[in-house]
């Protein structure tokens, strides 16, 4: 978008003048959030919300999820913008065994028996718990930053014709599982990049303003990256994008249930539930979650209809343009 009052502004310089815009807006978010703690990664995205507070005088509290067993990609980045910053934090670390064991609370909060989401959102569960605990009824998340920026590499991988309107398409769809969490523990939760001015300048960006190439290596979140180069250090500015379930150490539950479950068992369930719920299991580990989940729920076919049914559970989809079931995880429907 060209600078009205500039209608000659040269590429770099307008290039500069969206990165400060963007920092501006961010800036703002984050002054007017009551916010006590931060749900932190050390990623790019939570590590800007932690400097740009820091630089307003804010030490917000940081909380992180590192599993027990010492598998999160995520610890040794936070703790070194945790120095940098001079702000506590405060590692949480359950065994995997615990997080398995917990699990049937969050499918019962969550309703869904998708491995991907219940991995990632038992570190969110654990951490506003934890958060909830210390007192900090407001924690701020990173939340939206990789939808709205092309943070996911199979997103700054897709061509330019095809990447900007896949935006607009997850900010018309998006949903973050901190939130119906947050709500459960009776907490709040600050998202600075939920904010509706970030997402109308978000989606005003350009393909080049989104995505960078790096000495060959393509990466997105371009502009976010330039807007705050100056508060983070090299290895924050150009970290690649890590998976909660990485960066926690929460992937390894995969191994966990599924050496829970024998093959005869899973064969057995996996023909039930076709016959009986018209679901298809992928592997042990979804069956896993799908036994306490048909515990809890009927089969998702009875379930009050969406606009779209998956292929793979029979479970209802909110919406027809939607390729991504929230209940079972299938993709594409």
């Amino acid at each position: 978008m060209t600078n009205s009052s500039s209608p000659h502004l040269p590429q770099s310089a307008e290039r500069l003048d969206k990165a400060g815009q963007l920092r501006g807006l961010i800036e703002d978010q984050v002054k007017a959030s009551p916010a006590h703690g931060i749900l932190f990664s050390g990623g790019l995205d939570t590590s800007i919300l932690a400097a740009v507070a820091s630089s307003q005088g804010r030490r917000l509290r940081a909380l992180m999820v590192s599993v027990a067993e010492g598998n999160g990609l995520d610890e040794p980045y936070a703790l070194l913008m945790a120095h940098r910053l001079g702000i506590d934090l405060e590692i949480v670390r359950p065994p995997l065994g615990e997080l398995l064991e917990r699990m049937p609370e969050l499918i019962s909060l969550l309703e869904t028996f998708d491995p991907m989401e219940l991995r990632n959102s038992i570190v969110a569960y654990v951490a506003l718990e934890a958060a909830g605990k210390r007192g900090m009824s407001n924690v701020m998340t990173g939340d939206a930053a990789d939808e709205l920026f092309a943070g996911y590499s199979f997103m700054f991988n897709m061509s330019p014709e095809a990447l900007l309107p896949y935006i607009h398409h997850l900010n018309d769809i998006m949903h973050f599982t901190s939130q119906t969490i947050a709500r459960k523990l009776e907490l709040d939760v600050s998202c600075p990049y939920l904010a509706p001015a970030v997402r109308s300048f978000a989606l005003s960006l350009s393909y080049k303003q989104l995505v960078n190439d790096l000495d060959g290596r393509k990466m997105g979140k371009k502009i976010l990256r330039e807007a705050f180069s100056d508060l983070l250090p090299p290895e924050i500015v150009w970290r690649v994008k890590t998976p909660i379930e990485y960066g926690s150490g929460s992937t390894a539950l995969k191994q966990l249930a599924e050496q829970s479950v024998t093959d005869g068992e899973f064969e057995q369930a996996r023909e039930r539930a076709a016959q009986q719920d018209s679901v298809k299991l992928r592997d042990k580990e979804q069956y896993f979650y799908y036994r306490t989940y048909r515990h809890i729920f009927a089969p998702p076919r009875e379930r009050t209809r969406g606009d779209k049914t998956c292929h793979a559970c029979q479970g209802p989809v909110p919406r027809a343009d939607m390729n991504f079931c929230r209940i079972c995880g299938a993709y594409p429907i």
